[in-house]
Parts: C-alpha cells; sequence; structure tokens
C-alpha cells in the first residue's frame, strides 16, 4: 500500500462538500488539488440556511458536524459570536407566534412546547401532540410509503387544516428544504423536522452567527489548504474523466491541461457532474444513471438594509408569500439588515418595478420588523442557479452514498444521501465521508 503521505487527490468543485473534504485530508497528510468552477471559493451557496453573503447566516443546534467544523476552525482564534435567536411565523399581517421552547428534558420538550405553541388551533394541536406521544412509547408507526405520498397529502391525512398548513406548516417546509409542502415527500418532511423539533432539547437551538459564512468557513479553510501546500486552481472548469477500465486515471480541464492523482473526489451538483462521466459509465451503472432523476431549482436571496436600530435579531416563517423566510439582523447601531429568501423565479432578475418593491416594504412592515419611518439604504439580490435539490416523491432513491462504483472515485455535495435535507450540514457531512472513506481504505 502506498503510504498515505504519497497519496494525492483531486477535488471537484471549491463549495464547502469539496472544501471540507480537502481540509481533514491536508491535515491527514494528502497531496491535494482543489479545482474550482467558481472565480472565488464557494462562491455560490449550497443550503437552505446560510449564503455566502456579507450578513450572519444561521445554524441549528442539531447540525452537529456543522458546529464541530467551526469548532476546529477557530480552535486557537476568537470564536465568532453566536447568538440564540426564537423561531417566529408570520400567520396574519398582524399576527406573529413565536414557537417556544420548553426547558424539560426530551421527549418532555417537545409536547410542552407543541402544547404552548399558538401557531396552531387547539385541536389540531391535541392531536398532533397526542399522535407523537403514541409514536414515541411505540403504540402507532408512521406509514410505510412516506417516500411516495407528499406532505400536504400526510398532512391531510393526520387532520390538519388547510389554513394551518399555508401559514405555518408550508413555510416550515421551505424554510427547512426549499421545496414546497405539495412538491416534498413526507419522508422528507419527517426527516427534516425529527433533529430539530423531535430530538434533544439543545438540537432544537436555532443560532444566528454574527458573521458572514465565508469569513466563518471558507477563507479559514483556504488559509489552511494555502499554508498546507495544497493547490487550489479558480475559475477553471473541468472538461471529462479520463479511465481506463474502471479507473480514473486524469481529469481533463477546459484549458487542456490533465490533472492526474490517486484519488478523485467530485464535489459538483449533478448537472455539473454526469457531462464528465463517460457514456459508458452512464448506461452501465445505476449510481450514476439516478443523478439524471435529481432535479434542482434556483434560489435568490433579497437583501434590504434599513436605517433604524435592531434590538434584537429575529427569523420569521413568512406563510402565503413568495419568500418563505426572513432574517433581520444588525449590521450597526441604527441599521437592520433583513435577508428574505425565495425560489419564486420572478425575483431571480433585478428589474425596476417600484410597485414589487413597495410590496416587499409593506411585507416587511406588516410582520413588525421594518419600522413606519424607517429609510431603505439599499436592496440587492443574489440568485443561485440549481441551488436547492427538489425532494419530490421518490427522490431518496436517487440520492447517491459517497462511494462510488469507480474505485477512485467519491461523491461529496448537500445532495448527496447522507441523512440530512440539503444544506449546508449536509454538505459538510459528505465531505467528512469522504475524508473517513480514505483513511479507512
Amino acid at each position: 500500500m502506498t503510504p498515505t503521505h504519497a497519496q494525492s487527490v483531486v477535488i471537484l468543485g471549491g463549495g464547502p462538500a469539496g472544501l471540507t473534504a480537502a481540509y481533514h485530508l491536508i491535515r491527514q497528510g494528502y497531496r491535494v488539488t482543489v479545482v474550482d468552477p467558481q472565480p472565488l471559493l464557494a462562491n455560490a451557496p449550497t443550503d437552505t440556511t446560510a449564503y455566502d453573503g456579507p450578513e450572519p447566516f444561521t445554524i441549528l443546534g442539531c447540525h452537529h458536524a456543522t458546529q464541530a467544523l467551526l469548532r476546529s476552525l477557530h480552535a486557537d482564534l476568537q470564536q465568532p459570536v453566536w447568538l440564540d435567536i426564537p423561531l417566529e411565523f408570520r400567520l396574519t399581517e398582524s399576527i406573529i407566534a413565536r414557537y417556544p421552547r420548553a426547558w424539560f428534558p426530551a421527549p418532555l420538550h417537545t409536547w410542552v412546547s407543541l402544547l404552548r405553541f399558538t401557531g396552531l388551533p387547539w385541536k389540531e394541536r391535541w392531536r398532533l401532540v397526542s399522535r407523537v406521544e403514541r409514536l414515541w412509547e411505540g403504540d402507532e408507526r408512521l406509514s410505510a410509503d412516506l417516500e411516495q405520498r407528499t406532505a400536504d397529502e400526510w398532512l391531510v391525512s393526520i387532520e390538519q387544516s388547510a389554513q394551518t398548513r399555508r401559514i405555518v406548516w408550508n413555510p416550515l417546509a421551505r424554510w427547512l428544504t426549499g421545496n414546497e409542502l405539495s412538491a416534498l415527500s413526507a419522508d422528507a418532511f419527517i426527516t427534516s423536522l425529527r433533529p430539530l423539533f423531535l430530538s434533544t432539547r439543545h438540537d432544537s437551538r436555532i443560532s444566528v452567527v454574527q458573521a458572514s459564512l465565508h469569513s466563518c468557513l471558507i477563507r479559514p479553510i483556504t488559509e489552511r489548504l494555502t499554508t498546507g501546500g495544497a493547490t487550489i486552481l479558480r475559475n477553471t472548469d473541468s472538461a471529462q474523466f479520463r479511465y481506463e477500465r474502471d479507473h480514473i486515471t486524469g481529469v481533463l480541464l477546459r484549458n487542456g491541461s490533465l490533472l492526474q492523482a490517486d484519488w478523485y473526489i467530485a464535489a459538483l451538483p449533478p448537472q455539473q457532474l454526469t457531462p464528465l462521466l463517460p457514456e459508458r459509465w452512464l448506461t452501465r451503472y445505476a449510481y450514476f444513471q439516478q443523478l439524471a432523476e435529481l432535479v434542482s431549482i434556483d434560489r435568490t436571496v433579497l437583501h434590504v438594509a434599513a436605517q433604524q436600530p435592531c434590538v434584537t435579531s429575529r427569523l420569521v416563517l413568512l406563510g402565503g408569500t413568495a419568500f418563505h423566510s426572513v432574517l433581520a439582523t444588525a449590521s450597526g447601531p441604527d441599521r437592520t439588515d433583513f435577508s428574505l429568501i425565495t425560489t419564486d423565479s420572478q425575483y431571480a432578475h433585478p428589474r425596476p418595478d417600484p410597485d414589487r418593491e413597495a410590496n416587499i416594504h409593506g411585507l416587511l412592515r406588516s410582520s413588525g420588523l421594518l419600522l413606519p419611518h424607517s429609510t431603505i439604504l439599499s436592496t440587492h439580490r443574489h440568485t443561485v442557479a440549481n441551488a436547492i435539490l427538489s425532494l419530490r416523491p421518490g427522490t431518496k432513491l436517487h440520492r447517491p452514498i459517497q462511494r462510488s462504483p469507480i474505485a477512485n472515485l467519491l461523491v461529496a455535495g448537500a445532495w448527496t444521501d447522507t441523512g440530512w435535507p440539503p444544506n449546508l450540514e449536509s454538505a459538510i457531512v459528505s465531505g467528512n465521508h469522504c475524508a473517513e472513506a480514505l483513511a479507512l481504505r
């Protein structure tokens, strides 16, 4: 066996998944080359709870891999400030309901929190708590066909009203997964809810990190890779894998150069990965054929800066609007930044539309976030194509594991099969799995 320190790895993709794998591998003594198609590493956000903008981002208590990576990166430096914030729901233009956090051991804290949550009508609340109790005690089991049903159909079956689904469950599903209830599998919906609401009290925490994703994760990893002797090729596209039989011998770049290594990690979206694969693999292996079944949608973050004080950061889920959530944070003593997230294509491209801008400002005011006489300082948007994986029924079977049928090829990304929705945690977990797979080879 070749000694670990002599092994080389080419990682295609400079997003959180690829950078996480690179970070662990460089520490294990591998010679690492990162090929990033973006002008800057991780220029595009990859999840529904964090984005690569100047504003702070949120992290959940159940995101253990993300927290561990951030602690590792900042072990010798000042840790980014994390502030716990509540989860709020905009029920009507004038009513905001806060999801309470009960200070009891699990699972009692879940029951108490649900019973106290005024966003659900009392009868629906009681039915939901009773069902959760029966599931915990083993008196009832979840249906075996959840992956074949939509989340909306399943919620109807447990007697959640159309109004509740619209103002509570749909914005919650869109925030956690980026998918509408009507297009989301029931299994994916329950999987996204379980770690945040049905686990330990600590896992139910929602924190806003008072720094950007770039400064917390991207830049520190890049610095460590550079210090460790890694090669980083920015703004470089891959053209195709070269192979012999079922073994990769190199990756051909668009500029005509050929990179060769012992191992290859494809940390790219499925739409960018499949063109690199030989036709022989696409027709022979179901693993690669299934990538064509994965569908992604665009995601837009609208940033609005206002001249007003921000006493505390807030996260509000928005029912019945194009935007599923808004995060309000302070960027100065008299400035508040709002980040609204949507998958509605009408907001993907900036166009002069005073009426639409007025509607957005009205939405912020009716939610109690924008003060009546505040001045809007700036508005800009950032759209990422194919940023969110559609979790429609049947998708779970098509999300690939990290080990591919090709002996020296691993696959990473938030969209792979990690047990998580396709978010930042999933991307980091996939990078961890790739590094672990090479360590245990």
